[in-house]
């Protein structure tokens, strides 16, 4: 089999294999080394929880961390089961990191202070639950001392059980950081098959971001913004990404074999953020509007929708404005002397379009901390984006085979069950809403997208955001 083949049929399971395509493919050696040692999916992979955890533990005491959503395997709590299969050869301390509101965990400072109270000083840590519990224990035990992590998955509904980056709040403003990757991930397919099946399909819409994500990625890096592109890591993912379109209506009838292929890719796409060192490739212009919408949600003091839903619904308009680009942008016609503000120009509306949701200024200035970043980048990059304008058919026709119509992505939506518009998450966002997070995406972090090329080519304002969010319906 071809490095390319190996690739395309990449098995989460065989790390060797992966670790060693990889590594053909990446002959000057910018990829970061897969940090996971075992990756179990199968029906019973919560029963080797015993064996996992005397493999990695540096001592007895073995901390069991939990959020207090309850869950289901079999009509058993597997959070239970867990303690059971641990507690008789290890002495075993338990945890759950409590909701700041009921049934909703925020990886704000304070969960993240009283995980990192749970697991310090423990000789290997146990993590059953959700993204959030999952993002905040590879951040903590990374801070206390990096004691041996095993996460058990319980949805297919992010990929932040294999990756080694963790999404935290940050005065008020979602970061990613790098953390760490668990050292064993257990996806057990009879927990993923009772969880809730919007949890299961939010992982479906999360994987939709593979259609615009690394088109964002690549198109930073041909104007000079970010010269990590690699197409390895996003090779991982095409060719299961478009069987798992194919897949979305039987994901609807929550067939298992789906919903394997689910939990499959989605390990796949959480190792490719980690071997790329970054979120780049699959978090996009689509997760900054997601982002937003947290935000938002997190200063009013409203319940948020789950993420990887809001990222399938923002993938649709994202497309649009891909679809815009593709078919219109005229090199000739862009007035490079109009591309690149000064700071006193921009700062403005940065600070004003986060005061409409935080009055203190406190999210608008964390938010120009990292838009300024961005904008002294781009003002040195004027010789790359002529370069870029007088390329731009051999970028469009890479491009145009990195992301897929805004029709096909709203089908597998709706044909999944899946929510496809921002008034079907729940809980509703309005259009309002939605139309300021789309807007405004590009002035949140330092991460030059989509959204930001079109912007400083004077594309991104009212109108044209209007044109793709009706679009999108």
């Amino acid at each position: 089999m071809s490095i390319a083949g190996a690739l395309t049929r990449a098995d989460p399971t065989d790390l060797e294999a992966l670790r060693e395509a990889l590594a053909v493919s990446d002959p000057d050696g910018k990829l970061a080394p897969i940090g996971m040692s075992r990756i179990e999916i199968g029906p019973h992979a919560l029963e080797l929880l015993p064996e996992v955890v005397s493999d990695l533990a540096r001592g007895r005491r073995v901390v069991l961390v939990a959020d207090a959503t309850p869950m289901s395997r079999n009509g058993e709590d597997p959070k239970e089961l867990a303690a059971q299969l641990l507690e008789e050869d290890f002495e075993l301390g338990r945890s759950v990191i409590a909701a700041r509101r009921e049934g909703e965990l925020h990886a704000d400072e304070k969960a993240l202070s009283e995980t990192e109270q749970a697991v310090d000083r423990a000789d290997c840590v146990v993590v059953v639950g959700s993204g959030t519990i999952t993002d905040l224990c590879k951040a903590a035990t990374r801070r206390k001392g990096s004691s041996p992590l095993v996460v058990v998955q319980t949805a297919a509904s992010v990929n932040a059980f294999s990756d080694d980056m963790s999404v935290l709040l940050q005065e008020g403003t979602k970061r990613t950081a790098t953390s760490r990757w668990p050292d064993t991930l257990l996806i057990d397919l009879l927990t993923l098959a009772d969880a809730p099946p919007v949890m299961n399909l939010a992982g479906f819409g999360d994987l939709l971001a593979m259609w615009t994500a690394p088109a964002d990625w690549y198109l930073a890096s041909a104007v000079g913004m970010d010269d990590s592109y690699h197409p390895a890591p996003v090779a991982m993912l095409y060719e299961q990404g478009r069987a798992l379109l194919d897949d979305a209506k039987a994901l609807g009838r929550h067939d298992p074999e789906a919903l394997e292929r689910l939990a499959r890719v989605l390990t796949l796409s959480g190792i490719t953020l980690g071997v790329a060192g970054k979120t780049a490739p699959l978090s996009g212009t689509e997760h900054l509007v997601s982002h937003l919408l947290d935000m938002n949600a997190e200063q009013r003091d409203l319940p948020f929708a789950l993420h990887g839903a809001q990222v399938g619904v923002a993938t649709v308009p994202v497309a649009a404005a891909w679809e815009a680009l593709l078919s219109r942008l005229d090199p000739t016609k862009v007035d490079l002397d109009n591309c690149f503000p000064e700071p006193e120009t921009l700062e403005p509306l940065v600070r004003g379009a986060f005061a409409e949701i935080d009055p203190t200024g406190r999210v608008g200035e964390e938010c120009w901390n990292d838009c300024s970043q961005k904008l002294a980048s781009w003002r040195q990059c004027r010789p790359r984006v002529e370069t870029f304008l007088e390329n731009w058919p051999r970028h469009r026709t890479e491009l145009e085979g990195m992301v897929v119509s805004p029709e096909r992505l709203g089908a597998a939506l709706t044909e999944a069950g899946a929510p496809a518009r921002f008034r079907e998450l729940d809980p509703p966002i309005s259009n309002e809403i939605a139309r300021w997070a789309l807007r405004n995406c590009h002035l949140m972090r330092n991460r030059f997208t989509l959204a930001d090329l079109l912007f400083f080519f004077g594309w991104w304002d009212d109108e044209f955001v209007e044109e793709k969010l009706e679009r999108a319906l």
